[in-house]
């Protein structure tokens, strides 16, 4: 059986901020990182991520877990995500993963290579904005990320209806709690493993 691919969460950084440059979604300024939790929560509601935790997860990634769009200089949309490694990879598939406040342990850090990717969140304001975080997330799930599984747990409809309908997630076997993951793309691995 062929192991998947390494690639540092270093160079999985410059890979998600190169495809999603294209749509005009940029990696959130660190000091910007309070306004993005807040705007999130107007949209999706309270029980997401804090800010301080999605800021720890966003610096220790290497600028890897939050990343921004804005229209006449304003926030209109943002698209959140963890780089997992082995360990957190492990917990997902155990259901001891903490979405709302992922440990250390789980996140892939700088020289580490990632194992997973795990969905956050997508909130938009705008059609344009919520168009580009949307083709801006197909264009990572496709190249950057194409090579590793991909998991999430929507906690709105609008949010089921995108994975499901628009990204092609489809339920994790076996779990009963809304987890959706999506295999990796064939052609992505095949490319990792040849690089």
């Amino acid at each position: 059986m062929r192991q998947n691919p390494s690639v540092h969460s270093a160079t999985l950084s410059r890979r998600l901020a190169r495809d999603l440059a294209p749509f005009d979604v940029r990696p959130a300024e660190p000091e910007r990182i309070t306004e993005a939790r807040a705007f999130a929560a107007q949209l999706i509601g309270e029980g997401i991520v804090t800010a301080g935790d999605l800021e720890r997860i966003h610096m220790l990634s290497g600028e890897a877990a939050l990343f921004t769009t804005a229209e006449g200089g304003q926030l209109t949309g943002i698209l959140a995500f963890v780089l997992l490694n082995a360990a957190g990879l492990a917990a997902v598939r155990t259901g001891a993963f903490n979405a709302l406040s992922p440990a250390d342990a789980h996140v892939a850090g700088p020289g580490e290579p990632a194992r997973a990717f795990y969905g956050w969140g997508v909130a938009a304001t705008t059609k344009p904005s919520a168009r580009r975080l949307i083709d801006g997330a197909r264009a990572i799930m496709a190249g950057a990320v194409g090579h590793l599984p991909k998991f999430a747990r929507p906690t709105t409809e609008a949010g089921h209806r995108l994975m499901r309908e628009r990204l092609g997630f489809v339920d994790l076997p076996g779990c009963r709690d809304g987890l959706v993951w999506q295999a990796p793309f064939a052609a992505a691995v095949a490319e990792e493993l040849a690089a």
